[in-house]
């Protein structure tokens, strides 16, 4: 097989500038193409990121208060869950901060001794659950997790694609030219140019314009994730309040609605299973929970949960909408971009070499984090809501995974084998389960009475949170010049930090 040099990559949002921007800045010496077309439109369901973005931004070499900046980014530690086992009922899926300190037992140690309303959550009961954030080191560098204005964070990624060369052209694809091989050979653009490549990358959303020209087939996976349609429209700010540093995902009759802020609006959506109720009915129930008059959504979108049978075939791979899709909940379909993309970069050039050998192990890691992504999201919908006929039908059969070890869960126990390459861990799994009310109290005990010896796992969990975290959970206010020498937390409004970073770091 030649040598990959040119790599053509068809799809201008965020999964096909974030591919280019990754393969660009690591295999500099590759000819990187956009094809996207204006026509086309961004979906934008989601605005928030996971951690793999702080990945993709160290590898880009992107700071992120360019970010902050340029996309009217705020910060994002994490989800706010309301109402999902009954009305009033809070619990939070936050940016972990203890894992290096073996976190299941020190989430344990927290499960039977709760200090507070979120007691697996110590940074956001005392700072972020009150807009603020916490100045943890000169560089006000809190989080690499952010809430994004999906349009201003495409123009910034363009920007970053002309900083490292990478040719963005604007043209709708008229057909595609395959060799006697089965491989694609080039693309026929709307004005009749035809453009060569060796590597395709179909980044086409769910147009999946590359990959179903190679023979792909859609996988549904509805039975397992029922919800089908999103509906998207938004709101101003209320500055009064502060700004949430935070996604706020609402169980509602139907579904879920998000609420993410942004440095100027709220973006707001209602994704339900449109079996249960119309979008008529759903635009007026969000209205009705938003307390707004909103008479026409600005973006409806019907979807499927499910993936292609084949993410790669010949000299394509489909990455992002184009080869999978749940749902917008915990905004993994960007985590999900990035892990592909890297799998990609990291196996690109090996692939000129062993080309069947690389196929088939990156089409098994990408069915195994897909995997994983599923179990993660499916997790959200075992509550003890009742009260409307969708949550009392719960319209889906759970997963192997998470039926076998349901058992496991409620002591505390996610059994993952291979953590590689994961997108969701232990310490994610853990939050969900807690949160849920499925991790209890009496099962964590008698894991410990089975295994006595074990006891002193807890202890010493017990010992590393006093260690280590008291002080932070607890919040401590303590002037600059005290929180520089190490001796407590400063901690500032969400809206002040965003300004201060804006006003004195120029580009």
């Amino acid at each position: 097989m030649n040598p990959i040099r040119d790599i053509v990559i068809v799809g201008g949002g965020t999964a096909g500038l974030v591919t280019a921007i990754m393969v660009k800045s690591n295999l500099p010496f590759l000819n990187v193409r956009v094809v996207k077309s204006s026509k086309t439109g961004i979906i934008g369901v989601g605005e928030g990121s996971t951690p793999e973005w702080s990945d993709f931004q160290d590898l880009a070499n992107i700071d992120f208060k360019e970010t902050i900046k340029k996309t009217d980014a705020t910060v994002k530690i994490g989800i706010l869950f309301k109402d999902w086992n009954y009305k009033g009922h809070e619990y939070v899926h936050a940016v972990p901060t203890i894992s290096e300190f073996n976190g299941n037992k020190i989430f344990d140690y927290l499960t039977l001794y709760p200090k507070h309303k979120f007691p697996l959550s110590f940074y956001f009961y005392k700072t972020y659950y009150q807009n603020k954030i916490p100045i943890i080191n000169r560089n006000f560098d809190v989080t690499r997790q952010f809430h994004f204005d999906t349009f201003k964070l495409n123009n910034f990624l363009l920007e970053k694609c002309k900083e490292k060369e990478i040719l963005v052209e604007d043209y709708l694809i008229k057909d595609i030219k395959l060799n006697d091989k089965g491989q694609i050979n080039s693309l026929l653009t709307d004005n009749n140019q035809d453009i060569k490549g060796d590597f395709f990358i179909d980044c086409s959303g769910f147009k999946r314009i590359l990959i179903s020209k190679l023979g792909t087939k859609w996988i549904s996976y509805r039975d397992k994730l029922p919800v089908s349609h999103a509906i998207t429209f938004p709101t101003s700010l209320n500055l009064d309040k502060g700004i949430e540093p935070y996604t706020t995902a609402t169980s509602l009759s139907s579904g879920w609605s998000w609420k993410i802020p942004t440095q100027t609006r709220y973006g707001n959506g209602y994704v339900f299973d449109d079996r249960y109720i119309s979008k008529d009915n759903a635009l007026n129930e969000l209205n009705k929970h938003l307390g707004t008059n909103i008479e026409e959504v600005a973006k409806s979108i019907p979807f499927e949960a499910g993936k292609v049978n084949k993410f790669w075939i010949k000299n394509c791979v489909a990455i992002g909408l184009a080869g999978s899709f749940l749902e917008p909940l915990e905004a993994q379909s960007i985590g999900f971009s990035i892990k592909q993309a890297k799998l990609l970069v990291d196996n690109l050039i090996s692939f000129s070499h062993s080309p069947d050998l690389v196929r088939k192990e990156i089409e098994k890691k990408y069915n195994y984090i897909f995997d994983n992504t599923l179990n993660m999201v499916q997790l959200h919908y075992l509550t003890k809501r009742n009260d409307s006929k969708f949550w009392k039908e719960k319209p889906f059969d759970l997963t192997t995974w998470n039926k076998e070890n349901l058992k496991l869960f409620s002591m505390g126990i996610i059994n993952h084998l291979d953590k590689e390459d994961l997108l969701f861990n232990d310490i994610n799994f853990y939050q969900i389960l807690h949160g849920l009310d499925i991790i209890n109290k009496k099962s964590i005990q008698n894991k410990y009475k089975l295994y006595p010896e074990t006891i002193g796992d807890l202890k010493f969990a017990e010992s590393l949170f006093f260690k280590n975290i008291k002080k932070e959970m607890y919040g401590i206010n303590l002037s600059p010049d005290k929180k520089i020498r190490g001796e407590g937390i400063l901690k500032i409004n969400h809206y002040d930090y965003l300004n201060i970073l804006k006003e004195n770091f120029s580009f």
